[in-house]
């Protein structure tokens, strides 16, 4: 590696954690002081207040980083460059014989980097984290989460109330059982419904719900319950005991054995964004994520082929500052964003479309990489060498 590679190297470095940094504390300050009432919820003294805000941002940082890296390392690549065009740098090299593709290559290197880096964050980091990213400033991890609505294998939806994550647990939990199933739709609510994962080894029954406090809209027959994922339950020993300080709940006890996990049911609507991409294409066929299956699809193809559309929004905007010789650092600047503004803007429309079947997911992702990619091409004869 010679010594202006090495130059080239540390100055998009710089750009970089300056440019990361600038951004993140902003963001940081505002978000900070507009949910400062929730952070104090959780905190008694000054120190732990420091403390849980400290956790928090450095945690949602990774978020940050796989929102942010690919136009902060455009935004640095064009810094690099400039910096290089104000000292007269890039002329002195050119001068000499060096070609201005061999004088980037040491910023086109950075980016694939900085790509990679990314990939990483968002295949083995993010999905250590994605519990944590999922929570809001005031969840501590001990209150009661919100349960969303989900349809299993059998086509028997399920639903609750709130629910506690150490237990496991769902409260007002109910169950709309399908005529698929037991010939005429019924309805079972109960007061809770704990999870018993697959081969737990220390409950009579497993892979479904415990479903405590029963109250069905229709009785039903022995061959339905026979046949059927519902088992009625007359003892409950060996399960884990009821959530709450009442041992007794009342009603009658049953156990639906069903797919839909614990995770499933509580999770967040964006709990895609925090996956790695081997779980997403797992997710597909997982019929707990039919409503959002489209969805999951765009962001899936979409991810795929992120590391491209960076270096196509790297592309897009370098022959425009080294085009014309621009020795004004802002302006270049100024240019790339509305140029940045412009891609990510035609990109979520690309992908609105896609989420909502306008037009297929695999379009939806290639579409606006395949233009921009083509742009780029023909652009990249304007830089002056």
């Amino acid at each position: 590696m010679s010594i202006l590679d090495r130059q080239r190297f540390w100055a998009f470095l710089k750009a970089y954690v300056v440019c990361f940094t600038s951004l993140v504390s902003l963001y940081i300050v505002i978000d900070a002081f507009a949910n400062f009432d929730e952070f104090t919820k959780r905190a008694s003294s000054a120190p732990e207040l420091a403390r849980v805000m400290g956790r928090f941002y450095l945690v949602h940082s990774s978020e940050m980083f796989d929102k942010l890296c690919g136009v902060i390392a455009m935004m640095a690549a064009i810094f690099t460059v400039t910096w290089m065009q104000k000292n007269n740098e890039l002329l002195a090299m050119l001068a000499a014989g060096i070609s201005t593709q061999r004088v980037i290559r040491p910023v086109i290197i950075s980016s694939i980097l900085v790509s990679s880096l990314a990939v990483i964050n968002q295949e083995w980091i993010m999905p250590e984290l994605s519990e944590e990213l999922q929570k809001d400033h005031a969840d501590d991890g001990k209150k009661l989460v919100h349960v969303y609505t989900r349809e299993d294998q059998d086509r028997i939806e399920l639903s609750g109330n709130e629910a506690d994550r150490d237990s496991q647990t769902i409260l007002f939990f109910n169950a709309v059982l399908s005529v698929r199933v037991y010939g005429t739709m019924k309805e079972l609510g109960a007061k809770q419904a704990t999870y018993i994962p697959p081969n737990h080894g220390k409950t009579p029954l497993s892979g479904g719900w415990l479903i405590r406090g029963v109250k069905l809209s229709a009785p039903i027959d022995e061959d339905g319950l026979k046949n059927g994922p519902l088992v009625h339950l007359t003892d409950t020993k060996g399960f884990p005991p009821p959530f709450g300080k009442s041992p007794d709940v009342g009603g009658e006890t049953y156990f639906l054995k069903s797919g839909i996990t614990f995770k499933a049911l509580t999770r967040s609507r964006r709990w895609y964004q925090y996956a790695p991409t081997l779980d997403l294409i797992r997710g597909l066929g997982d019929p707990a994520n039919g409503p959002d299956k489209m969805i999951i699809s765009v962001f899936l193809h979409n991810r795929l082929i992120r590391p491209l559309m960076g270096l196509a929004l790297l592309f897009v905007t370098l022959p425009q500052v080294l085009g014309g010789y621009g020795r004004n650092m802002f302006n270049n600047l100024g240019i790339s964003l509305g140029t940045a503004a412009m891609f990510y803007g035609i990109g979520f429309m690309s992908q609105h479309l896609g989420a909502h079947e306008v037009i297929p997911p695999e379009l939806s992702a290639w579409a606006p990489l395949i233009g921009f990619g083509t742009f780029a091409a023909a652009r990249w004869g304007a830089i002056r060498t």
